[in-house]
């Protein structure tokens, strides 16, 4: 209690900010950085799967999210989240589509890794996120070749 007099509710809020800070330096970088448009969409794939050690950890800011600390903390998560998905979405109309489907596909793609993440963690088995990475990756690169 010495380094956090404010107790639980501090240290979980630095957590959060701390989990914040490494998925944007792992994932959410990649979408800003001067590259072709697949290479930083894999690059931010690949980043959140970094953070979550291939589907053997969880995001700590979707376990926020799922606990009751969710009271506490969400309007951070909110905040944080809709900006992920400004992020997102703005990476997938770079492509050419319309922003209500650029938004659309922001958010499958966040449901297709966090959704993956659940369910290996459900089963104790990164398997299943592994498999949703290379797939996801997989469109990508086929969708780059389609342009």
């Amino acid at each position: 209690y010495h380094h956090f007099p404010g107790g639980k509710d501090e240290m979980a809020h630095v957590l959060l900010r701390r989990a914040v800070a490494e998925l944007n330096t792992r994932a959410y970088r990649h979408l800003d950085r001067p590259a072709p448009w697949h290479e930083r969409m894999i690059g931010f794939v690949e980043g959140f799967s970094d953070y979550c050690e291939a589907g053997a950890r969880n995001c700590l800011v979707a376990e926020l999210a799922a606990t009751g600390a969710r009271v506490k903390f969400a309007n951070e998560i909110e905040h944080q989240t809709s900006e992920w998905l400004r992020q997102l979405t703005a990476a997938f109309a770079e492509t050419g589509t319309s922003q209500k489907r650029a938004r659309r596909r922001a958010h499958e793609l966040l449901d297709a890794l966090y959704g993956a993440l659940v369910v290996a963690r459900l089963l104790n088995d990164p398997k299943p996120f592994r498999q949703a990475i290379r797939r996801v990756s997989r469109g990508f690169t086929k969708e780059e070749q389609q342009s």
